[in-house]
């Protein structure tokens, strides 16, 4: 930073005590340096979407539960596209595809970004779930409110629960759907779980159907410069085949497994 400062001869930066703080030059070059970061990475994109082999790498950004469920998928895909890597990026803040931190995304919510392109390829679900030995403990005819409850943090969810269990006792709080998923799990507490994890493995049973207002749907979208890529196409082809295959288990008509004893 010194060495730049020297170079321009203009002081970019103000010497705090344990910290720096832009100048207004300071300001006008990060500006520009933001500008031309974001032209580099559409430049990279327009290039990589031209890519016509079936090789390289997809980076795919996800929720932890959707990836969770996902590897069943993504190891078909591998032996159908051996020469295709996926980098598998988990998190639950959205991934900026115009910057490159993904290729392809995963994304459970009602109003998509319109500045991606892709398609709406299944609708998540959310009875309440408790695991089997919760309700054969407390019993399955007792009322809800007798039941310890596992939250979400915020979402629509909670604000169910603020209108039809508003003296629920909660046991445990969580911020994601894993989270809550494996505390239903534990037995810690009843609570809201998709089906897509639920009846995927045996140990939970259901006690309230679904809720059509809690429904949301799962969009798989790309970047616009993206979507010409061969590897981007055939994985996101191959992505939406499997969802298609699975929709009675998203969507909540297939049901729980049996309870292994």
């Amino acid at each position: 930073m010194r060495e730049l400062e020297e170079r321009t001869g203009v002081r970019l930066f103000e010497r705090m005590s344990n910290s720096l703080v832009l100048t207004p030059a300071g300001e006008d070059l990060s500006e520009t340096a933001r500008r031309m970061a974001e032209e580099a990475d559409a430049a990279t994109r327009r290039l990589t979407g031209r890519d016509t082999e079936l090789r390289g790498v997809v980076r795919l950004a996800t929720l932890d539960s959707t990836a969770r469920n996902l590897m069943p998928s993504l190891q078909r895909f591998s032996l159908r596209y051996p020469e295709i890597e996926v980098e598998v990026v988990v998190d639950n803040n959205p991934a900026n595809l115009s910057r490159r931190e993904a290729d392809v995304v995963l994304r459970v919510t009602r109003h998509p970004p319109q500045t991606l392109v892709g398609r709406r390829i299944a609708r998540h679900v959310f009875p309440v779930y408790g695991a089997a030995a919760l309700i054969a403990r407390i019993g399955a005819d007792a009322p809800l409110d007798c039941y310890p409850w596992v939250a979400w943090e915020s979402g629509l969810t909670l604000e169910w629960m603020e209108r039809h269990q508003p003296h629920a006792r909660v046991a445990l709080r969580a911020n994601t759907a894993m989270g809550v998923e494996e505390a239903v799990r534990a037995g810690i507490g009843i609570g809201h779980v998709a089906c897509f994890g639920a009846d995927a493995r045996p140990g939970l049973q259901r006690l309230l159907p679904p809720d059509p207002e809690l429904d949301v749907d799962q969009w798989l979208l790309v970047h616009p410069d993206m979507r010409r890529s061969a590897r981007i196409r055939a994985f996101t082809r191959h992505l939406t085949d499997e969802y298609a295959a699975q929709r009675d288990l998203i969507e909540g008509r297939r049901g729980p497994p049996p309870t292994e004893a």
